[in-house]
C-alpha cells in the first residue's frame, strides 16, 4: 500500500524584536531567529524539525504540542487579515507582522529521511 505523505501545517508567526526577528511556532512554541525573516524561518523549521525527529523517534509525538501564550495568536489572527485585506483590495500588507503556514512532511520524520519544509 502506497502512503501519501502527510503534511501538517505549522502556524508561524514572524514579528521583528528590536534588530531581529523572531519566528514563533504557535502551536509547539517554538522560536527561531534571524537577520531578516527568510534566516528566523528557516531557524525556527530546523528547531522544528529537531524536535518533533526526537519526539516521534522516543514513541511521544504528543509532547511537542504546546500553546504559544494567546497574545501572539491574537498578533497572528491580526496578521492573517491583514494579509488577506490586502491580498483582496491590491494593497500592500504591513510587513512587521508575518502570518506564515510552513509546511512539514511527518511522514518523512517518521522514515528518518532527509527533508526540508518549504515556506508557503
Amino acid at each position: 500500500m502506497h502512503m501519501a505523505h502527510e503534511n501538517f501545517e505549522a502556524n508561524v508567526l514572524v514579528f521583528r524584536e528590536d534588530t531581529a526577528w523572531t519566528a514563533l511556532a504557535l502551536e509547539m512554541d517554538i522560536r527561531g531567529y534571524g537577520p531578516t525573516v527568510e534566516a528566523a524561518l528557516k531557524d525556527v523549521i530546523g528547531m522544528l524539525q529537531a524536535q518533533i525527529t526526537f519526539a516521534v523517534q522516543m514513541g511521544h509525538p504528543e509532547t511537542v504540542w504546546h500553546r504559544a501564550e494567546e497574545k501572539y495568536w491574537r498578533i497572528w489572527d491580526r496578521a492573517r487579515r491583514n494579509k488577506f485585506v490586502a491580498e483582496a483590495s491590491g494593497s500592500e500588507a504591513p510587513t512587521d507582522e508575518i502570518a506564515d503556514l510552513v509546511p512539514l512532511s511527518l511522514l518523512a520524520l517518521k522514515h528518518r529521511d532527509e527533508w526540508t519544509a518549504v515556506s508557503a
